[in-house]
């Protein structure tokens, strides 16, 4: 009979008030460490590949990933997810967790390479199918590290996290994307870098997260898979939702828009959705934690979403606002049918960065259905919003997925709520400050552009003047005003300046010493 596993070997992490604020705050300074980098990066790499590559290769690769992505999904099929939230875990669950994900991945490489001309046919495009081909790679590259990412997760390892993904964008993916489209390798450039980002950072997590990696069937795969089904018919609806759009576009309005489009939407995520990333990638754990106590996990649930919320509208503000300098600096002249979409796009960035707490909350909870069910509701919006949009173009296009997100935003938040038993009022007081912020950054940011280019300032000395001076008043005003951000950004403000001073007074201490 096999032996039970100990209690030394059974993962619990619990802790306390403390050491979860400690925990989220030390996540957020190591993670948003690698996304400055990271981002600064994206920044460069997409502007350099904006000018080597054309509409159509960004349109080729945006096709092909709406096949490719959604198969992704049923590769990943949660497995991740579930180590984390999983309240208990055993070396039988990691290994049982490793076997499914290397079956899974491999069978899901060769389905994809083998559907692949029939995935071409459907999206209309018969030149997709080696880019499938391409990218169908992925899966055995990607799923060997799902289990060492999600205990690196788990067990809050943030600047192991942060190392990796540095280290899987620059090598992985910036090499190989900057040196295959300067040698002229057109769409395969993207197609490259896609499969070195991911081999970089499954080797990396393998080495940095040793686990066990026997083969396992047993009754824990039927339980991870179980979680795991839930999760991914989630994302599947979600998937939906982030693709429709590239779909539509691609089928009804025709590659180079989507080329157009997808740079837009792109540009948009590489500002703004760093930050909520992190956000949600740092409270996913720490909020599985909190799953049987309901004041503090309502607490969490609405000083992030304040939090979220008081980054995202004054960034969107100014994004939209300097639009056009963005587009021109980072993309290039020929790049000009994206501004529209873009602004339109990142007008609706706090409301799509905000939901994102619901997520974290149906994920520590384990409440799957209640995510299907709005993420189904999402997905449909976006699609038809974007079927109507077309006849208005990209613009309409940008317009009917705005709508969508924003009633996914209010969708989540009544479930949230009532998952949490708070009221709207209680979320109206983590966001409402932040709408205020965002309108009043808006104004502040209109009026220096425009002094700015009636100086006949160069687009660079815009961006930069304006944003710098822009997001500098908000958070001086939130700094000398607190009151300001708001019950829970207020809360959030007063945490962090403690915990700055305990750093402060930990390093005067250690030289004392």
């Amino acid at each position: 009979m096999a032996r039970a596993p100990t209690s030394k070997e059974r993962v619990t992490d619990r802790f306390n008030k403390t050491a979860v604020i400690s925990s989220a705050f030390s996540g957020f300074g190591s993670q948003y460490t690698g996304a400055m980098i990271t981002g600064a990066g994206q920044l460069l790499v997409t502007a350099v590949l904006a000018r080597l590559l054309s509409p159509v290769d960004y349109g080729l690769a945006g096709l092909a990933a709406v096949y490719v992505g959604l198969a992704a999904i049923v590769a990943q099929f949660g497995i991740g997810p579930a180590l984390i939230q999983r309240a208990e875990l055993t070396p039988w669950y990691v290994r049982a967790a490793f076997t499914a994900t290397v079956i899974i991945g491999a069978f899901t490489t060769g389905f994809v390479w083998v559907t692949a001309p029939y995935a071409a046919q459907i999206l209309g495009n018969p030149n997709l199918t080696p880019i499938i081909r391409g990218l169908s790679l992925t899966f055995i590259l990607a799923n060997p590290g799902y289990v060492a990412e999600g205990l690196s997760e788990r067990r809050l390892a943030w600047r192991r996290i942060m190392w990796v993904e540095v280290a899987a964008f620059s090598l992985g993916y910036a090499l190989p994307a900057l040196v295959l489209a300067a040698l002229g390798f057109g769409v395969w450039a993207i197609v490259g870098s896609a499969l070195g980002q991911n081999l970089v950072r499954t080797s990396a997590y393998l080495v940095l997260q040793p686990h066990p990696k026997w083969p396992r069937i047993g009754p824990e795969i039927r339980e991870l898979l179980r979680f795991g089904s839930g999760f991914t018919l989630a994302r599947a609806f979600n998937y939906g939702a982030g693709q429709g759009d590239n779909f539509v576009v691609g089928r009804v309005l025709g590659i180079a828009a989507l080329g157009y489009y997808s740079r837009a939407f792109k540009l948009m995520t590489i500002l703004v959705t760093y930050f909520a990333t992190i956000v949600t990638k740092v409270l996913f754990p720490i909020m599985s934690r909190l799953q049987g106590d309901i004041d503090r996990l309502r607490s969490a649930y609405l000083t992030g979403a304040a939090v979220l919320g008081l980054i995202s509208a004054p960034l969107g503000a100014i994004m939209v606002v300097t639009a056009p300098e963005i587009v021109g600096i980072v993309l290039g002249p020929k790049w000009t049918p994206s501004i529209l979409p873009f602004q339109i796009l990142t007008a609706a960035i706090m409301l799509r960065n905000v939901y994102l707490m619901a997520y974290c909350l149906d994920g520590a909870l384990g409440r799957m259905r209640t995510r299907t069910v709005r993420d189904g509701l999402y997905a449909l919006g976006v699609i038809v919003g974007s079927l109507v949009g077309t006849r208005f173009g990209l613009s309409g296009v940008a317009t009917g997925v705005a709508l969508a997100i924003a009633l996914n935003y209010f969708v989540g938040a009544a479930m949230s709520l009532r998952l949490l038993g708070a009221t709207w009022r209680d979320y109206a007081r983590s966001q409402v400050p932040a709408i205020a912020l965002g309108v009043l950054t808006a104004a502040v940011a209109y009026a220096l552009r425009l002094v700015l280019i009636s100086a006949g300032t160069g687009p660079l000395v815009v961006l930069f003047v304006t944003g710098v001076l822009s997001l500098g008043f908000i958070v001086a005003l939130c700094l000398l005003q607190p009151i300001v951000a708001g019950h829970y950004g207020g809360l959030a403000l007063r945490h962090l300046g403690a915990q700055i001073g305990s750093r402060i007074a930990r390093r005067r201490t250690a030289k004392g010493t």
